[in-house]
């Protein structure tokens, strides 16, 4: 398991030009959580040294998701943008995204605790609940007073889906990253028709475009480097001692 890693080179195919070994790299590799990884170099990106590594593995795989949405939403500044599961990975490094941008974020989450962290982090009174897809229309529709948004970030299923759809304005965009009961395109449609609707899922953009994913971990480390990207909120736990208590934490949901 694993798959974003900060780690130093200790060995190299031929023609890696952007790598040297004993450079500080982040990227993807297969089965990271290991003494020794390997990869496609074309998936790694070097790291600057004024990142810490702990740091750095927080985002390759939240980040990239993120800018391969805005990609397709092509927010503006003051553009409204809706993120489900606000409190976790991707959508923390979504509202750190949209607000380099200038745009204004709603975001659904669920325990009171993430309502409270996101509220700190600028939100104010702009998040909805995720447990109850009718609580989630009645206090969007409430929030937006007959506005529309313009790009949505979906995780969530079900009811959620329908009524965020309800939530968009004409030409806006739904990016979807969720894996459980997705629109297909012929049901969007009919749903939504004049609303763009873009299913992302990057470990086939892995496979299927390396090099894209390159350029993307080299923008990453740039503004990693120039403090406009940060790292995720993290707990260390150390490799030989602390593997079972790290899994623990995150199958009881404590991260």
């Amino acid at each position: 398991p694993g798959a974003d890693c900060a780690a130093t080179v200790h060995a190299l195919g031929p023609d890696i030009p952007h790598l040297a070994v004993g450079d500080m790299a982040l990227g993807h590799a297969l089965a990271a959580l290991a003494s020794v990884a390997r990869t496609d170099a074309r998936l790694l990106a070097p790291l600057p040294p004024t990142v810490a590594p702990e740091e750095a593995c927080t985002v390759p795989t939240t980040w990239s998701t993120v800018h391969a949405a805005m990609l397709c939403s092509m927010p503006r500044a003051k553009s409204q943008l809706l993120f489900h599961a606000g409190a976790g990975g991707v959508g923390l490094a979504a509202t750190e995204y949209a607000h380099w941008l200038g745009s204004t974020v709603y975001a659904s989450v669920g325990r009171p605790h993430k309502h409270y962290h996101l509220h700190a982090l600028g939100l104010g009174q702009r998040t909805f609940a995720s447990r109850d897809g009718a609580a989630f229309a009645v206090g969007a529709s409430e929030r937006l007073r007959a506005a529309r948004i313009h790009g949505v970030l979906n995780s969530l299923s079900f009811d959620f889906l329908s009524v965020t759809f309800a939530l968009l304005g004409e030409c806006g965009c739904f990016s979807e990253i969720g894996k459980r009961g997705v629109f297909s395109q012929q049901r969007h449609a009919v749903v939504a028709p004049s609303v763009q609707y873009d299913v992302l899922a990057l470990d086939t953009t892995i496979e299927e475009a390396p090099w894209w994913m390159n350029r993307v971990l080299r923008k990453l480390a740039t503004r990693l480097t120039s403090g406009v990207a940060h790292g995720l909120p993290l707990r260390a736990f150390p490799m030989e001692r602390g593997t079972l208590a790290a899994f623990r934490c995150l199958q009881g949901g404590a991260n």
